[in-house]
């Protein structure tokens, strides 16, 4: 549900696969923003793409869904507003 983790994980492996491997907290903190900018754009795209899918699949699970019209509503609705 979370594309936080997603994030997460991909800029850890980034951070694992770097030689050498950062050595002091500054270090880390450099190395996670070279490799957040290095995302492509796209792929941060699609994990925000995939959010109506996402609360709708959560909100089925639960049981809270009458109509899926709802969750797209009040994604466009957000994206909207955020642009």
């Amino acid at each position: 549900m979370n594309i936080i983790e997603g994030i997460r994980d991909a800029l850890l492996h980034a951070v694992e696969n770097r030689s050498p491997p950062p050595r002091t907290p500054m270090d880390l903190w450099t190395v996670l923003k070279d490799e957040w900018c290095e995302l492509p754009p796209r792929y941060l795209q699609t994990l925000v793409e995939s959010m109506p899918h996402r609360v709708a699949a959560l909100l089925c699970v639960r049981g809270a869904l009458h109509d899926i019209r709802q969750v797209y509503q009040f994604f466009w609705l957000f994206s909207v507003h955020c642009y």
